[in-house]
Protein backbone atom coordinates (compact mmCIF):
# COMPACT_ATOMS: atom_id res chain seq x y z
CA UNK A 1 0.00 0.00 0.00
CA UNK A 2 3.35 2.25 0.21
CA UNK A 3 2.59 3.78 3.66
CA UNK A 4 5.80 2.77 4.43
CA UNK A 5 7.38 4.65 1.84
CA UNK A 6 5.53 7.59 2.50
CA UNK A 7 6.39 7.32 6.51
CA UNK A 8 10.21 6.26 5.64
CA UNK A 9 12.40 9.20 6.83
CA UNK A 10 15.08 7.91 5.09
CA UNK A 11 13.34 7.11 1.65
CA UNK A 12 14.09 3.73 1.51
CA UNK A 13 11.53 1.68 -1.31
CA UNK A 14 10.43 -1.29 0.46
CA UNK A 15 7.94 -1.67 -2.00
CA UNK A 16 10.37 -3.29 -5.32
CA UNK A 17 12.04 -5.30 -2.07
CA UNK A 18 8.86 -7.21 -0.76
CA UNK A 19 7.88 -7.59 -4.37
CA UNK A 20 11.13 -9.46 -5.32
CA UNK A 21 10.90 -11.18 -2.61
CA UNK A 22 7.20 -12.82 -3.58
CA UNK A 23 8.67 -13.00 -7.08
CA UNK A 24 10.78 -15.84 -4.97
CA UNK A 25 7.99 -17.46 -3.24
CA UNK A 26 6.04 -17.66 -6.15
CA UNK A 27 9.09 -19.18 -7.80
CA UNK A 28 9.40 -22.16 -5.41
CA UNK A 29 5.80 -22.56 -5.51
CA UNK A 30 5.69 -21.33 -1.27
CA UNK A 31 2.13 -19.73 -1.58
CA UNK A 32 -1.57 -19.09 0.04
CA UNK A 33 -3.84 -21.58 -1.25
CA UNK A 34 -6.93 -18.83 -2.22
CA UNK A 35 -4.04 -17.06 -4.26
CA UNK A 36 -2.36 -20.24 -5.79
CA UNK A 37 -6.03 -20.74 -6.92
CA UNK A 38 -6.68 -16.92 -7.78
CA UNK A 39 -3.75 -17.02 -10.29
CA UNK A 40 -4.58 -20.02 -11.98
CA UNK A 41 -8.24 -18.57 -13.10
CA UNK A 42 -6.55 -15.61 -14.07
CA UNK A 43 -3.99 -17.46 -16.51
CA UNK A 44 -7.23 -19.76 -17.77
CA UNK A 45 -9.85 -17.22 -18.01
CA UNK A 46 -8.64 -13.41 -17.34
CA UNK A 47 -9.93 -13.02 -14.33
CA UNK A 48 -9.78 -13.65 -11.01
CA UNK A 49 -13.61 -15.11 -10.42
CA UNK A 50 -12.66 -17.74 -12.91
CA UNK A 51 -15.78 -17.00 -14.90
CA UNK A 52 -15.67 -17.58 -18.96
CA UNK A 53 -14.75 -14.38 -20.38
CA UNK A 54 -17.87 -14.50 -22.37
CA UNK A 55 -20.17 -13.45 -19.14
CA UNK A 56 -17.79 -9.91 -18.47
CA UNK A 57 -20.65 -7.57 -19.91
CA UNK A 58 -23.66 -9.47 -18.66
CA UNK A 59 -23.57 -6.35 -16.08
CA UNK A 60 -24.72 -4.57 -19.50
CA UNK A 61 -27.59 -6.41 -20.14
CA UNK A 62 -30.26 -4.93 -17.86
CA UNK A 63 -29.39 -1.29 -19.01
CA UNK A 64 -31.91 0.79 -20.96
CA UNK A 65 -29.57 1.83 -23.67
CA UNK A 66 -26.72 -0.08 -25.61
CA UNK A 67 -23.27 0.16 -24.48
CA UNK A 68 -20.78 0.75 -27.35
CA UNK A 69 -18.24 -1.87 -28.49
CA UNK A 70 -15.03 -0.13 -28.49
CA UNK A 71 -13.36 -2.79 -30.57
CA UNK A 72 -15.95 -1.78 -32.81
CA UNK A 73 -16.73 1.73 -33.36
CA UNK A 74 -15.22 5.11 -32.18
CA UNK A 75 -15.38 6.34 -28.33
CA UNK A 76 -13.90 9.41 -26.67
CA UNK A 77 -13.50 7.02 -23.77
CA UNK A 78 -12.68 3.38 -23.30
CA UNK A 79 -14.15 2.16 -19.87
CA UNK A 80 -11.55 -0.57 -18.82
CA UNK A 81 -14.58 -1.75 -16.17
CA UNK A 82 -12.13 -4.59 -14.04
CA UNK A 83 -12.97 -7.68 -12.43
CA UNK A 84 -14.75 -7.15 -9.27
CA UNK A 85 -17.25 -4.31 -11.02
CA UNK A 86 -18.13 -6.61 -14.05
CA UNK A 87 -18.22 -9.97 -11.57
CA UNK A 88 -19.48 -8.84 -8.29
CA UNK A 89 -22.97 -9.24 -8.36
CA UNK A 90 -23.09 -6.56 -5.28
CA UNK A 91 -20.81 -4.08 -7.34
CA UNK A 92 -22.95 -4.76 -10.83
CA UNK A 93 -25.10 -2.46 -9.37
CA UNK A 94 -22.24 0.43 -8.95
CA UNK A 95 -21.10 -0.73 -12.50
CA UNK A 96 -24.19 0.17 -14.08
CA UNK A 97 -24.79 3.30 -12.31
CA UNK A 98 -22.02 4.10 -13.43
CA UNK A 99 -23.07 3.83 -16.74
CA UNK A 100 -26.24 5.53 -16.35
CA UNK A 101 -24.60 8.21 -14.76
CA UNK A 102 -21.98 8.15 -17.87
CA UNK A 103 -25.10 8.56 -20.37
CA UNK A 104 -26.88 11.12 -18.57
CA UNK A 105 -24.09 13.14 -18.79
CA UNK A 106 -23.66 12.64 -22.60
CA UNK A 107 -20.19 10.85 -22.33
CA UNK A 108 -19.28 8.73 -25.29
CA UNK A 109 -17.82 5.67 -23.67
CA UNK A 110 -17.56 2.35 -24.82
CA UNK A 111 -16.09 -0.93 -22.95
CA UNK A 112 -13.90 -3.46 -24.35
CA UNK A 113 -16.54 -6.35 -23.28
CA UNK A 114 -15.53 -10.26 -23.24
CA UNK A 115 -11.76 -8.98 -24.74
CA UNK A 116 -10.85 -7.06 -21.30
CA UNK A 117 -8.34 -8.54 -19.94
CA UNK A 118 -7.77 -8.39 -15.55
CA UNK A 119 -4.85 -5.12 -16.08
CA UNK A 120 -2.44 -7.35 -13.68
CA UNK A 121 -1.95 -4.22 -11.01
CA UNK A 122 -2.29 -6.98 -8.08
CA UNK A 123 -0.67 -9.98 -10.37
CA UNK A 124 2.81 -8.23 -10.17
CA UNK A 125 2.43 -7.31 -6.26
CA UNK A 126 1.94 -10.92 -5.62
CA UNK A 127 5.39 -11.84 -7.33
CA UNK A 128 4.07 -13.36 -10.77
CA UNK A 129 5.66 -11.36 -13.15
CA UNK A 130 5.33 -13.82 -15.82
CA UNK A 131 1.56 -13.96 -15.54
CA UNK A 132 1.57 -10.04 -15.54
CA UNK A 133 3.39 -9.68 -18.74
CA UNK A 134 0.93 -12.28 -20.23
CA UNK A 135 -2.31 -10.11 -19.03
CA UNK A 136 -0.41 -6.86 -20.01
CA UNK A 137 0.62 -7.99 -23.59
CA UNK A 138 -3.02 -9.59 -23.85
CA UNK A 139 -4.92 -6.24 -23.13
CA UNK A 140 -2.13 -4.02 -25.23
CA UNK A 141 -3.00 -5.98 -28.37
CA UNK A 142 -6.68 -4.96 -28.05
CA UNK A 143 -6.27 -1.58 -26.90
CA UNK A 144 -4.19 -1.37 -30.08
CA UNK A 145 -7.39 -2.20 -32.44
CA UNK A 146 -9.43 0.23 -30.77
CA UNK A 147 -10.07 4.34 -31.31
CA UNK A 148 -10.66 6.20 -28.49
CA UNK A 149 -9.25 9.56 -26.73
CA UNK A 150 -8.62 8.49 -23.21
CA UNK A 151 -9.04 5.07 -20.45
CA UNK A 152 -11.08 5.91 -17.83
CA UNK A 153 -11.90 3.15 -15.16
CA UNK A 154 -14.01 2.99 -12.02
CA UNK A 155 -10.66 0.83 -10.38
CA UNK A 156 -7.29 2.44 -9.22
CA UNK A 157 -5.48 -1.13 -9.11
CA UNK A 158 -6.30 -0.90 -12.92
CA UNK A 159 -5.39 2.93 -13.47
CA UNK A 160 -2.23 2.87 -11.55
CA UNK A 161 -1.07 0.31 -13.93
CA UNK A 162 -2.34 1.57 -16.96
CA UNK A 163 -1.36 4.56 -15.80
CA UNK A 164 2.41 3.79 -15.13
CA UNK A 165 3.29 0.29 -16.23
CA UNK A 166 1.70 -0.43 -19.65
CA UNK A 167 3.83 2.37 -21.34
CA UNK A 168 6.83 0.08 -20.64
CA UNK A 169 5.47 -1.95 -23.11
CA UNK A 170 4.10 0.47 -25.23
CA UNK A 171 1.07 1.15 -23.75
CA UNK A 172 0.70 4.86 -23.53
CA UNK A 173 -2.61 6.60 -22.92
CA UNK A 174 -4.26 9.21 -21.29
CA UNK A 175 -5.06 7.06 -18.07
CA UNK A 176 -8.01 8.71 -15.93
CA UNK A 177 -9.92 7.72 -12.94
CA UNK A 178 -13.55 8.02 -13.22
CA UNK A 179 -13.43 11.13 -10.20
CA UNK A 180 -11.02 12.87 -12.26
CA UNK A 181 -13.55 12.61 -15.30
CA UNK A 182 -16.67 13.41 -13.14
CA UNK A 183 -14.66 16.87 -11.82
CA UNK A 184 -13.61 17.91 -14.93
CA UNK A 185 -17.36 17.77 -16.30
CA UNK A 186 -17.88 19.27 -13.34
CA UNK A 187 -15.87 22.07 -13.75
CA UNK A 188 -17.05 22.77 -17.07
CA UNK A 189 -20.86 22.64 -16.02
CA UNK A 190 -21.89 19.74 -17.66
CA UNK A 191 -22.30 17.58 -14.52
CA UNK A 192 -25.23 19.46 -12.94
CA UNK A 193 -26.62 17.54 -9.35
CA UNK A 194 -29.57 19.34 -8.58
CA UNK A 195 -31.52 17.29 -5.87
CA UNK A 196 -28.58 17.57 -3.13
CA UNK A 197 -27.90 14.22 -0.62
CA UNK A 198 -28.34 15.40 2.97
CA UNK A 199 -26.06 13.03 4.22
CA UNK A 200 -22.52 13.44 7.10
CA UNK A 201 -20.25 11.33 5.07
CA UNK A 202 -16.05 10.21 5.56
CA UNK A 203 -13.72 9.41 3.00
CA UNK A 204 -11.45 6.45 2.59
CA UNK A 205 -8.54 6.97 0.24
CA UNK A 206 -7.39 4.36 -2.09
CA UNK A 207 -3.89 3.54 -1.97
CA UNK A 208 -3.48 3.01 -5.45
CA UNK A 209 -5.63 6.63 -5.86
CA UNK A 210 -4.14 8.42 -3.06
CA UNK A 211 -0.83 7.65 -2.16
CA UNK A 212 0.04 5.83 -5.67
CA UNK A 213 -0.90 8.52 -7.86
CA UNK A 214 -1.76 11.79 -6.01
CA UNK A 215 -5.59 11.76 -6.15
CA UNK A 216 -6.90 13.50 -3.22
CA UNK A 217 -9.00 16.17 -4.86
CA UNK A 218 -10.87 15.08 -7.28
CA UNK A 219 -13.72 12.67 -5.06
CA UNK A 220 -13.87 15.43 -2.47
CA UNK A 221 -14.91 17.82 -5.02
CA UNK A 222 -17.42 15.18 -5.70
CA UNK A 223 -19.06 14.18 -2.27
CA UNK A 224 -19.28 18.19 -1.84
CA UNK A 225 -20.98 18.78 -5.14
CA UNK A 226 -23.49 16.25 -4.42
CA UNK A 227 -24.83 17.71 -1.07
CA UNK A 228 -22.91 15.95 1.47
CA UNK A 229 -20.86 17.03 4.50
CA UNK A 230 -17.61 15.23 4.27
CA UNK A 231 -15.73 14.91 7.58
CA UNK A 232 -12.57 13.55 7.04
CA UNK A 233 -11.03 10.75 9.41
CA UNK A 234 -8.05 11.34 11.57
CA UNK A 235 -5.96 9.43 9.37
CA UNK A 236 -7.11 10.14 5.90
CA UNK A 237 -4.97 11.43 2.40
CA UNK A 238 -1.38 10.34 2.15
CA UNK A 239 -2.08 8.57 5.61
CA UNK A 240 -4.97 6.69 4.87
CA UNK A 241 -4.97 3.18 6.72
CA UNK A 242 -4.97 0.47 3.43
CA UNK A 243 -8.20 -1.36 3.25
CA UNK A 244 -5.97 -5.01 3.25
CA UNK A 245 -6.88 -5.60 -0.28
CA UNK A 246 -4.65 -4.65 -2.29
CA UNK A 247 -1.46 -6.68 -3.25
CA UNK A 248 -3.00 -9.75 -4.06
CA UNK A 249 -4.12 -9.73 -0.01
CA UNK A 250 -8.22 -9.85 -1.41
CA UNK A 251 -7.13 -13.51 -2.77
CA UNK A 252 -5.28 -14.50 0.51
CA UNK A 253 -7.41 -16.26 3.56
CA UNK A 254 -7.23 -14.50 6.73
CA UNK A 255 -5.55 -15.22 10.55
CA UNK A 256 -8.56 -16.19 12.39
CA UNK A 257 -9.05 -13.67 15.64
CA UNK A 258 -6.89 -10.77 14.22
CA UNK A 259 -9.23 -7.08 13.49
CA UNK A 260 -8.65 -6.77 9.81
CA UNK A 261 -7.32 -3.34 8.39
CA UNK A 262 -10.79 -3.04 7.14
CA UNK A 263 -12.57 -3.28 10.38
CA UNK A 264 -9.85 -0.97 12.34
CA UNK A 265 -10.97 1.53 9.08
CA UNK A 266 -14.47 1.27 9.83
CA UNK A 267 -14.20 1.43 13.80
CA UNK A 268 -11.92 4.89 13.08
CA UNK A 269 -14.99 6.10 10.90
CA UNK A 270 -17.46 5.21 14.08
CA UNK A 271 -15.84 7.40 15.96
CA UNK A 272 -16.76 10.42 13.94
CA UNK A 273 -19.79 11.94 15.13
CA UNK A 274 -23.01 11.57 13.31
CA UNK A 275 -21.25 10.35 10.21
CA UNK A 276 -24.01 7.55 8.46
CA UNK A 277 -21.86 6.89 5.24
CA UNK A 278 -18.26 5.86 4.60
CA UNK A 279 -17.44 6.66 1.05
CA UNK A 280 -15.14 4.98 -1.69
CA UNK A 281 -14.00 5.16 -5.01
CA UNK A 282 -12.49 1.55 -5.64
CA UNK A 283 -14.40 -1.66 -6.13
CA UNK A 284 -12.55 -3.50 -4.18
CA UNK A 285 -12.85 -1.05 -1.12
CA UNK A 286 -17.08 -1.50 -1.37
CA UNK A 287 -16.82 -5.35 -0.86
CA UNK A 288 -13.81 -4.96 1.71
CA UNK A 289 -15.79 -2.54 3.93
CA UNK A 290 -19.16 -3.77 3.56
CA UNK A 291 -17.85 -7.41 4.73
CA UNK A 292 -16.14 -4.97 7.49
CA UNK A 293 -19.28 -3.42 8.85
CA UNK A 294 -20.76 -6.51 8.69
CA UNK A 295 -18.37 -8.49 10.44
CA UNK A 296 -18.27 -5.49 13.30
CA UNK A 297 -22.27 -5.54 13.50
CA UNK A 298 -22.03 -2.06 12.51
CA UNK A 299 -24.46 -1.98 9.44
CA UNK A 300 -27.07 -0.27 11.05
CA UNK A 301 -24.71 2.58 12.21
CA UNK A 302 -22.73 2.86 9.04
CA UNK A 303 -23.40 2.68 5.16
CA UNK A 304 -20.88 1.84 3.02
CA UNK A 305 -21.60 3.68 -0.85
CA UNK A 306 -19.33 4.42 -4.14
CA UNK A 307 -19.21 7.89 -5.09
CA UNK A 308 -20.83 6.93 -7.74
CA UNK A 309 -24.39 6.27 -5.96
CA UNK A 310 -24.81 9.85 -4.32
CA UNK A 311 -23.60 11.19 -7.63
CA UNK A 312 -26.61 9.43 -9.11
CA UNK A 313 -28.79 10.09 -6.10
CA UNK A 314 -27.77 13.70 -6.79
CA UNK A 315 -28.96 13.85 -10.06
Amino acid sequence: CMACVEACPVGIEHVPLIVGMRQTLVDAGQMDGNLQTALQHLGRHGNSFGVAPRLRPKWAASLPFQVKDARKEKVEYLWFVGDYASFDQRLQEVTRATARVFQALGVDFGILFDAERNAGNDVRRVGEEGLFEQLQEDNIKTLEKCEFSAIVTTDPHSYNTLKNEYPDKGGSYQVMHYTELLNQLLDDGRLKLPHPVSRLVTYHDPCYLGRYNGVYEAPRALIRATGAELIEMPRCRANALCCGAGGGRIWMSETPGELRPSEQRINEALTLHGVDTFVVACPKDVTMYAAAAKALGAEDRIQVKEIIELIEAAL
